[in-house]
This record gives structure tokens, C-alpha cells and sequence, in this order.
């Protein structure tokens, strides 16, 4: 048996070896150049095969292997040589190398593929960022729902994999809100939810995206849950006569509404029932009063941010002019401040107050009291005005931004159907005239 004093005093281009026993083959050390290298030697035949081991350790202070590592390792392969006889070891030992290495290759791939799924954290925030990229009006209220019924009630979810939450995972985010009677709220929690997944389904083949968190859907888990169809039954609130008449002619007369908010509902009657939202941004510089018309962003729908374009009409005149006189200095007829906009939530508040008085006006009357009406029933009673004042269908649908989507409408329709969308107004404006003027006798009869 060897020594380390015999293998260290190797000179250059020398060998030294030691058997392992007969037809176990040979641990054989080889100062080529420098270094002292240890292989295992074993004969095919008459030819030797030399596997490489390693770098023997001289000393204590240098890499390698030791005197006893080298023999242990020898003994190993020689074993390993008898056990897949006849099979050559060099060539095994190359392919157990090759397979190692694919092995290793392909659990590194499944830990960055592992590393690269969104949880369902990382798909929720995503939509919402492609909300806010989309100009969504209803972002900040999808935000806050998501935060109100996942993020603080149930976080565990949040570090789920998007793929691997289940029906059942949705089912206990709905049902704290089913068990408190919030059946409408509950709905558009699984809207949103449901619109998430789609989302997070499609954008992982977006080329826009490479590089980003991918989720793996296979499945929309929200699809198999329960939508309760009679939480949100069909609005046909529409305002009679009276009740719109009584609306446009008094509301600025109702306690804390101003001016501004008070024009605002003016202006939604008088712009055959145009978006709140829309309305509210727009600024003095999308007014043109030469031409008529005022230019609105829609970003309500599936046609994403887009221009819409209202005729003005004298009475929409005279509510701009009120309004300039009053906000005039101001970015737009809506705005609080120089940089901020009037919230629309406190156009809630106004039809709110409107309704207290007109109760507080029955009660004392003696009269029944009123059935309560918001701002949504305003669009949709303008929507009938348009139809009684013989505005064909798809006339009154461009005058209220109806389905104006697709690639002809983004890249043709450079002139907004400005001709259509007057005559759809002037005969609106006909028949409001009309119904503003009307004595309040005729109402009781």
C-alpha cells in the first residue's frame, strides 16, 4: 500500500500506483505537470482505462482529496465495475453523468418555473394595474372590494398559486358576504373575480408580458360557483313627468346642493343622460362653443378610453355659462381645485338630499311618500325620452355611447356622427322643452 510520503515525492511525468485487489483494478496517482491527478485504472482487455478521480492533497493547506478519500473512492468504482459487468464503467459513469446533469438542468427549470407562478396576491394586483392602464372608472372601487373580502379577511389565500385556487377557495371568499344578506355586493365580488382569472388566463401568451409573473390557469374556478341571479333584478326605475320636471327645475333649490353639483344633474338631463363620470372630467379646453359640441372621455366598456363628442344644444349652453361663471378660473366646470375634480360620490349625496326633502314636502302635505330615485335612472329615463321623441335606436345609442367599439370605429370614425348625434338631440331637446313647460295641472289629470 502506498504512502503519502512515496506519492508526494513523484517527480514530473512519473506515476505511482497501488492495486486494489486482482481484476479490482488499480489506484494509480500522476504528476503530469504540477499537481499530482488520482485516477482508477482498470484493463479492457489488454488496454487500460484511466478514470479521472481528482487532485490529490499534498498538503493540509491545498485542495484535493486525501490518500484515504482516493482508496475509498477506487474501492467504490471497483465494486461498481463487478456490479454491471459487462458493461464498461467509463462509459456508464459517463451516461449516470449526463443523466445527472439532465436531472439537475430540469430541476432548475421546474424551480424558476416554480419561482415565475403568480399567487393569487400577484393576479389580483396585476389586474388591477391593467384596470388602471385601461382608464377602468371602476378601479379604485374594485381595489378596495378586493381588499375588503380577500386581503384582510382571508391573506392565506393570497400566497395560494393563482392555478391552484379551487371553486371552493371563491366559495369562501363569497359566502361571509351571503351570510350577511349582501347578495348584490357578493355578485360583483365574483364579477370581478371572475374577470381576474380571464385576465390572468390570457396574459400569460402576451408578448407585452414576457418577463412577468405567469399563472398556469387551466380553468376559471370562479366559473363553477353560484351567481345569485335574484340579487340583482332588472332596474326599470324611470322618472314620470313630473318627477323629472320637478328634478331640472328645483334640484339647486335643495338643501346643500350647489351650484356645481346642482348643474351637474342639469346637465345629465339636458345631454340625453350622458355619464356622470364623463361629464365630471371634462375640461373648459373640450368645450368648443363655436362649434357647438363638447368632447367627453369614455372609458366605460369594452371599447376601452375613447372620445365621445356631444352637440350643445342652448339650454347645455346656458348650464356651461353658469357654470363658467362659477368655475370659470378653474380647469374644468367640475373641478374643486386646480388640480382635483369633484368626487362622484357626492353626486350621490344629492339625490340623497333631494329625496329627504321631497319627503319631508309629502309629509307635511299629508301625501304618500315618493318613490326614491338615483342618478343611474336618469340615463335610462333619457333613454326613453329619446325613443318617445322618435330617435331611431341606433341614433339614440350613439348619442349615449352605446357599443361604440371596434377597429372602424377607433380608425374611421373621424367625425364622431356629429350629424346623426344632432338631429338625435334636437328632437330630444324637443320633447324636454315640452315636458319642462308643462303646467303641474296636467299632471293630476
Amino acid at each position: 500500500m502506498l504512502t503519502d510520503a512515496e506519492i508526494r515525492s513523484l517527480t514530473e511525468g512519473k506515476t505511482i500506483s497501488e492495486s486494489l485487489g486482482r481484476g479490482n483494478g488499480t489506484l494509480l496517482f500522476w504528476r503530469a505537470s504540477g499537481a499530482i491527478q488520482s485516477y482508477y485504472r482498470y484493463y479492457k482487455g489488454n488496454s487500460p482505462t484511466l478514470i479521472l478521480m481528482g487532485r490529490y492533497r499534498e498538503k493540509k493547506s491545498t485542495g484535493g482529496f486525501s490518500l484515504l478519500d482516493c482508496r475509498e473512492k477506487a474501492h467504490e468504482w471497483a465494486r461498481l465495475k463487478r456490479s454491471i459487468a459487462p458493461r464498461d464503467l467509463k462509459e456508464y459513469l459517463h451516461l449516470q453523468s449526463e443523466k445527472l446533469a439532465a436531472e439537475q438542468k430540469e430541476a432548475i427549470r421546474k424551480a424558476e418555473e416554480e419561482a415565475s407562478r403568480g399567487t393569487l396576491a400577484d393576479l389580483l394586483n396585476s389586474y388591477i394595474d391593467q384596470m388602471r392602464i385601461d382608464g377602468k372608472v371602476s378601479v379604485n372601487e374594485t381595489w378596495r372590494s378586493f381588499q375588503t373580502n380577500i386581503t384582510k379577511p382571508l391573506p392565506h389565500l393570497l400566497e395560494k398559486r393563482a392555478k391552484d385556487i379551487t371553486p371552493d377557495d371563491i366559495v369562501d371568499i363569497l359566502a361571509p358576504l351571503a351570510d350577511r344578506g349582501a347578495n348584490v355586493q357578493m355578485n360583483r365580488v365574483r364579477a370581478s373575480l371572475h374577470a381576474a382569472f380571464v385576465y390572468g388566463a390570457h396574459a400569460d401568451y402576451d408578448p407585452t408580458r414576457r418577463g412577468h409573473k405567469r399563472y398556469y390557469l387551466t380553468g376559471n374556478p370562479v366559473s363553477l360557483t353560484r351567481k345569485d341571479t335574484s340579487a340583482e333584478n332588472t332596474i326599470d326605475r324611470i322618472l314620470s313627468d313630473e318627477e323629472l320636471q320637478d328634478l331640472y327645475l328645483n334640484v339647486h333649490k335643495t338643501y346643500k346642493v350647489g351650484i356645481v353639483l346642482s348643474s351637474l344633474v342639469k346637465m345629465m338631463v339636458a345631454t340625453a343622460g350622458q355619464r356622470p363620470q364623463a361629464l365630471i372630467r371634462t375640461l373648459w379646453k373640450d368645450y368648443d362653443f363655436k362649434r357647438r359640441c363638447v368632447s367627453l372621455v369614455e372609458r366605460k366598456g369594452k371599447g376601452g378610453v375613447r372620445k365621445h363628442v356631444i352637440p350643445l344644444t342652448a339650454r347645455l349652453i346656458r348650464v356651461s355659462r353658469v357654470l363658467q361663471a362659477h368655475n370659470g378660473d378653474l380647469p374644468g366646470p367640475f373641478y374643486s381645485s386646480p388640480d382635483k375634480e369633484i368626487r362622484l360620490d357626492t353626486l350621490k349625496n344629492v339625490f340623497i338630499r333631494w329625496h329627504e326633502d321631497r319627503v319631508e314636502k309629502t309629509r307635511q302635505a299629508g301625501l304618500p311618500e315618493p318613490e326614491k330615485f338615483t342618478a343611474r335612472d336618469i340615463r335610462r329615463t333619457a333613454n326613453y325620452l329619446l325613443t318617445d321623441a322618435g330617435v331611431r335606436p341606433e341614433d339614440s345609442n350613439l348619442l349615449q355611447s352605446h357599443g361604440q367599439t371596434g377597429i372602424v370605429k377607433k380608425h374611421y370614425d373621424r367625425h364622431h356622427h356629429l350629424p346623426a348625434k344632432r338631429a338625435a338631440i334636437r328632437l330630444y331637446e324637443k320633447e324636454l322643452s315640452r315636458l319642462l313647460t308643462l303646467d303641474s295641472a296636467v299632471f293630476l289629470t
